[in-house]
């Protein structure tokens, strides 16, 4: 059986300094790489990431929030994850970044 292929669906609304982006799929290596490459930061201090529709997120989507996370700080900004399912708020509880990601269900 062949490996379903995975992906992520990105859209971006920005109102000011806010940046919010619904994703939707999976943040794996591959398309983690592509959200970094798709987001343009510049002026933005609130990055909001709704996670509704996002079915897994590996170690790499973690890293790529807490990348996102040192971008913003020097800044005063910050990075919040919202409407995150209960799947995924217990990998990133396992992990351990409670303190370091606003995250909600």
């Amino acid at each position: 059986m062949a490996e379903e292929n995975k992906t992520l669906e990105i859209e971006q609304t920005r109102s000011g300094y806010m940046l919010t982006c619904k994703l939707k799929g999976w943040l794996d290596p591959n398309t983690s790489a592509d959200l970094v490459s798709k987001l343009n930061l510049q002026d933005i201090t609130m990055l909001i990431f709704d996670m509704t529709n996002v079915e897994y997120v590996f170690s790499s989507g973690i890293r790529t929030f807490l990348i996102f996370q040192k971008m913003l700080e020097p800044m005063g900004g910050c990075v919040k994850l919202v409407n995150v399912p209960e799947n995924i708020r217990n990998i990133l509880e396992y992990a351990g970044l409670e303190g370091m990601l606003d995250f909600k269900a």
